[in-house]
């Protein structure tokens, strides 16, 4: 049930962004391809069954404390100052998780980092961490108004990484999966893909159950 569930909400999800690129771009260059469409529902079926032993793993799972999800984020990282963090759980829907804001000893806010760190654990962790898991599952690669998306792989980790530049500002951010858990989202005001990808080492996903 929950396979099905996962592949048909990434075929819909898939074909969504595939409409809207069409109604934002009158001529055609951005057209569906059939044959990677085809190649990633295989790659999805495949995925959605590994991943529904590892959700129901999740759902029996406790989520993490604020103290054990603070241990995560250093006080520093390559060399920028935390400034603040929001720990706990989110709203009403039990998600347990820790956000973390990074920048410079100034006051410039035009270079930031930012960390995001979501425990996958109990019902609702666990549903949101299958589909970003099978989002990841997928090769996928996009450009459209200075924005390049695409899905690969970091240092050994499949990642989703996302990098914007119009005229002299540049914004990036990379989500992947650690312990078949945690969900993390690194974000870089003011940083280029590649400088994020050095600042995904100091984050301290050892002290991670």
């Amino acid at each position: 049930m929950l396979k099905n569930t996962l592949i048909t909400g990434m075929a819909f999800l898939m074909l969504s962004c595939g409409n809207e690129k069409k109604e934002e771009n009158n001529t055609d260059i951005e057209s569906v391809n059939v044959v990677e469409g085809v190649k990633n529902l295989s790659k999805m079926s495949d995925a959605a069954s590994t991943l529904e032993e590892q959700t129901a793993k999740l759902k029996e799972m406790t989520p993490l404390t604020n103290d054990e999800l603070k241990a995560v984020v250093p006080e520093t990282l390559g060399g920028l100052k935390r400034k603040s963090y929001s720990a706990g759980a989110m709203g009403t829907v039990g998600l347990s998780a820790i956000d973390a804001e990074y920048g410079l000893e100034s006051d410039d806010t035009t270079k930031r980092i930012n960390i995001g760190i979501m425990d996958g654990a109990g019902e609702s962790g666990s549903a949101i961490v299958s589909l970003l898991a099978m989002g990841l599952s997928m090769d996928t690669e996009s450009e459209s108004n200075g924005t390049k998306s695409k899905t690969t792989e970091i240092n050994g980790i499949r990642a989703m990484t996302e990098e914007t530049k119009i005229d002299q500002t540049v914004r990036s951010s990379i989500k992947y999966i650690v312990k078949d858990r945690y969900s993390i989202n690194l974000s870089g005001e003011g940083y280029s893909l590649a400088e994020l990808e050095a600042f995904m080492k100091n984050i301290n996903t050892s002290s991670l159950k």
